[in-house]
């Protein structure tokens, strides 16, 4: 056995104790939000003084989804232009993978290996194991009415945006669709993955769901309209209180003025 075989040997054999025997080989719990960026944690022990390049690689159980070796990278088709393992972070032993505008379909368990030994004789070395949640988004909102209401797309991957009104707890009304095209005055508006709803009313209240091409909420956001206090009665009620103020002012100087004048009645 030539001396680069015996390297590559004891590299696969290092390797196999250093990564096999850490705790990282447990699965990693990590969540994200849909539409947000994820990364799947993984570090490697990788220090060799050599020529070598690290080759990392993570999958799924169906799919290969990122490969890198050294500026050479491959993304698997459901990953184009979303993932990556950034080449200066990898050379330092960090292999975590980072996900961009993460889908519910991301959802499952991850796998990352480093693949060591020559081209003639290249093994995996199982590293780590990652189970990726994705969760919606939810949020609860009010405005007043007049205002504008700000609804956030949070993604691309944004279809449809649908309305149910307070008052009917069974139909839902289409508010919105990705290019539709319409410029009605009541239709809204879309802005940096943002709809803005103009001038709300009392009927703006309720709930709104953004869905994606297959129907799932990307998010869910309850708004409740508010009617501001009119002017006349915080000034009826800024009077009231004037006047109790002042009525509670009253017994003290009343009370001296009876003083003052028993006073001098008993001593006159």
């Amino acid at each position: 056995m030539d001396r680069s075989n015996r390297v590559s040997a004891f590299l696969m054999v290092w390797l196999l104790i250093c990564v096999g025997a850490s705790p990282l080989t447990m699965v990693v719990h990590t969540s994200s939000k849909v539409g947000l960026p994820a990364v799947l944690p993984c570090t490697v022990a990788y220090q060799l003084e050599t020529a070598h390049t690290p080759h990392i690689q993570w999958k799924t159980i169906r799919d290969s989804v990122f490969e890198r070796m050294g500026e050479e990278l491959f993304q698997g088709e459901a990953y184009i232009d979303r993932a990556d393992v950034p080449e200066e972070m990898l050379m330092r032993g960090n292999c975590s993978l980072f996900l961009r505008d993460v889908r519910f379909s991301d959802a499952g368990t991850y796998e990352s290996y480093l693949v060591v030994g020559e081209s003639s004789i290249k093994k995996r070395v199982f590293i780590q194991s990652v189970q990726l949640a994705v969760i919606d988004h939810k949020t609860i909102k009010s405005v007043k009415p007049g205002e504008e209401l700000i609804l956030d797309l949070y993604t691309h991957q944004a279809e449809q945006v649908i309305f149910q009104n307070n008052d009917d707890d069974t139909s839902w009304s289409v508010l919105w669709e990705r290019g539709a095209g319409i410029s009605k005055k009541d239709y809204p508006k879309e802005r940096d993955d943002k709809l803005i709803f103009r001038s709300v009313t009392a009927s703006s209240a309720g709930t709104y769901k953004v869905l994606d091409s297959q129907g799932l909420a990307l998010s869910t956001m309850k708004v409740a309209v508010t009617e501001p206090v009119p002017v006349k009665e915080t000034n009826t009620l800024q009077r009231h209180s004037a006047l109790g103020k002042a009525t509670m002012s009253m017994p003290p100087i009343s009370l001296i003025t009876l003083f003052l004048s028993f006073h001098v009645m008993f001593f006159k």
